[in-house]
């Protein structure tokens, strides 16, 4: 695609697809293999109004609490519960793409969205918001592990949980991925979903039953960091999706942007230097800080 002719900025979706095989030809890789499907699943209606519905959040991006064990970096396919009262100050990541991290990581709400969760229950958007909230690594290389081992753990707790519906916030794209596969997997079961991406192209590919784009870098999903009214705006287009999407597949723009805080970032993201910035793909949980390996090892 052209470059916008005012500015020879890019201003379209970046294609993190092209980009990942671009990158993994780079350092002699195979090309990664992308979920596609040829269709979304069934939608399903929500059977109350949202002002009504008990909604699970189930977050990626590797988020645990301090006393928790962190995730690993190989295909982790665990789950962490994360009470939507935590003090944020208590808020770790452990993902295997580091660089999608800094922001979450001084401000985590961008990416685990307590403050905004709480004022839209507050604010009666939604009836409840399901305590606690699910927290994945999401980085899962391996869909048929995500088939296997995470849906089948997915379903059962929200099913526990009672839900009416499921909000998802994906970070990497490889977590964009496997969020899309547990919406349409949720909704096969019988349960709403909607999603906050960014990484439009990947979600396209996967088709779950209904999603809101935000047109920011991977990592900040519920908002800008330090900014709680985007924040509190990017959930609610989301969960209003629920109520409004009547064809599967739909993906609605949201119609916000990053231009604020970085114009460049898309030009930025697509010309960085290649790298493989991944952490080592091992099962060594990967603590933030090295006192957070204390205090889980004092809890367990």
């Amino acid at each position: 695609m052209p470059n916008d002719a005012t500015n020879d900025r890019i201003t379209w979706p970046v294609e993190y697809i092209r980009l990942t095989r671009d990158r993994y030809r780079s350092h002699g890789y195979d090309d990664y293999r992308w979920v596609h499907n040829d269709g979304p699943s069934d939608l399903v209606k929500p059977s109350k109004p949202l002002c009504e519905s008990r909604v699970s959040v189930i977050v990626s991006g590797g988020a645990y609490v301090v006393g928790q064990v962190a995730f690993h970096y190989k295909d982790d396919t665990g789950m962490r519960m994360i009470s939507k009262d935590v003090d944020t100050s208590d808020l770790r990541f452990s993902h295997v793409a580091e660089r999608f991290l800094p922001d979450a990581r001084a401000e985590p709400n961008c990416l685990v969205p307590i403050n905004a969760l709480a004022r839209l229950e507050r604010d009666g958007v939604v009836g409840e918001i399901v305590d606690p909230l699910i927290s994945l690594m999401g980085g899962i290389y391996s869909s048929r592990k995500v088939r296997e081992i995470v849906t089948p753990a997915i379903l059962e707790t929200v099913r526990d949980q009672g839900a009416d519906a499921v909000l998802l916030i994906p970070m990497c794209p490889v977590c964009h991925q496997t969020m899309s596969m547990l919406a349409r997997s949720l909704e096969d079961d019988g349960i709403p979903t909607t999603l906050s991406i960014s990484a439009l192209d990947i979600v396209q590919s996967v088709k779950p039953p209904r999603a809101a784009f935000i047109d920011y870098p991977l990592g900040h999903t519920a908002g800008k960091p330090n900014d709680p009214e985007d924040q509190y705006e990017v959930l609610k287009g989301a969960l209003g999706l629920l109520e409004t999407v009547t064809e599967p597949g739909t993906i609605v723009d949201m119609g916000r942007d990053w231009d604020d805080i970085d114009p460049d970032w898309k030009d930025k993201t697509i010309n960085d230097d290649q790298s493989d910035t991944r952490g080592a793909r091992d099962e060594t949980p990967r603590y933030q800080y090295p006192e957070d390996k204390v205090r889980a090892e004092q809890v367990a």
